[in-house]
Protein backbone atom coordinates (compact mmCIF):
# COMPACT_ATOMS: atom_id res chain seq x y z
CA UNK A 1 0.00 0.00 0.00
CA UNK A 2 2.62 2.42 0.58
CA UNK A 3 4.38 1.65 -2.96
CA UNK A 4 0.95 2.84 -4.86
CA UNK A 5 0.10 5.74 -2.48
CA UNK A 6 4.02 6.80 -2.70
CA UNK A 7 3.64 7.20 -6.82
CA UNK A 8 0.34 8.76 -6.63
CA UNK A 9 1.83 11.39 -4.13
CA UNK A 10 4.90 11.81 -7.07
CA UNK A 11 2.09 12.10 -9.85
CA UNK A 12 -0.17 14.35 -8.08
CA UNK A 13 3.20 16.82 -6.88
CA UNK A 14 5.10 17.23 -10.07
CA UNK A 15 1.66 17.21 -11.79
CA UNK A 16 1.18 20.35 -10.32
CA UNK A 17 4.69 21.72 -10.72
CA UNK A 18 4.29 21.05 -13.98
CA UNK A 19 1.12 23.05 -14.54
CA UNK A 20 2.87 26.35 -12.28
CA UNK A 21 5.78 25.34 -15.19
CA UNK A 22 3.77 25.81 -17.80
CA UNK A 23 2.20 29.20 -16.55
CA UNK A 24 5.18 30.43 -15.72
CA UNK A 25 7.35 29.56 -18.88
CA UNK A 26 4.42 28.40 -21.54
CA UNK A 27 6.10 25.05 -21.58
CA UNK A 28 4.81 21.80 -20.68
CA UNK A 29 7.20 18.55 -19.29
CA UNK A 30 7.34 15.58 -22.17
CA UNK A 31 7.57 13.22 -19.18
CA UNK A 32 3.89 13.81 -17.78
CA UNK A 33 2.26 15.71 -20.80
CA UNK A 34 -0.97 13.93 -19.85
CA UNK A 35 -1.48 16.23 -17.31
CA UNK A 36 -2.64 18.79 -19.70
CA UNK A 37 -5.82 17.49 -20.06
CA UNK A 38 -6.67 17.99 -16.17
CA UNK A 39 -6.40 22.04 -16.80
CA UNK A 40 -9.95 24.05 -16.78
CA UNK A 41 -9.20 27.59 -19.08
CA UNK A 42 -8.63 30.06 -16.09
CA UNK A 43 -8.11 27.81 -13.44
CA UNK A 44 -5.10 26.46 -14.22
CA UNK A 45 -2.78 27.76 -10.73
CA UNK A 46 -5.27 26.93 -8.32
CA UNK A 47 -5.84 23.52 -9.92
CA UNK A 48 -1.94 22.71 -10.01
CA UNK A 49 -2.13 24.36 -5.76
CA UNK A 50 -4.50 21.71 -4.97
CA UNK A 51 -3.00 18.98 -7.19
CA UNK A 52 0.24 19.71 -4.79
CA UNK A 53 -2.01 19.79 -1.74
CA UNK A 54 -3.40 16.76 -2.81
CA UNK A 55 -0.08 14.90 -3.05
CA UNK A 56 1.51 16.05 0.15
CA UNK A 57 -1.41 14.70 1.77
CA UNK A 58 -1.45 11.38 0.24
CA UNK A 59 2.47 11.62 0.74
CA UNK A 60 1.18 11.68 4.71
CA UNK A 61 -0.92 9.44 4.24
CA UNK A 62 1.28 7.06 3.08
CA UNK A 63 4.22 7.49 5.93
CA UNK A 64 1.29 6.50 8.51
CA UNK A 65 0.19 3.05 6.40
CA UNK A 66 0.99 0.55 7.77
CA UNK A 67 3.84 -1.72 5.65
CA UNK A 68 2.58 -4.55 3.99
Amino acid sequence: MKGILGFISFTLIVGGLQGIVHEAFDKWIPLMGFMRHLYVDGYEIYLSIGLIVLGAAVATASAKAPQS
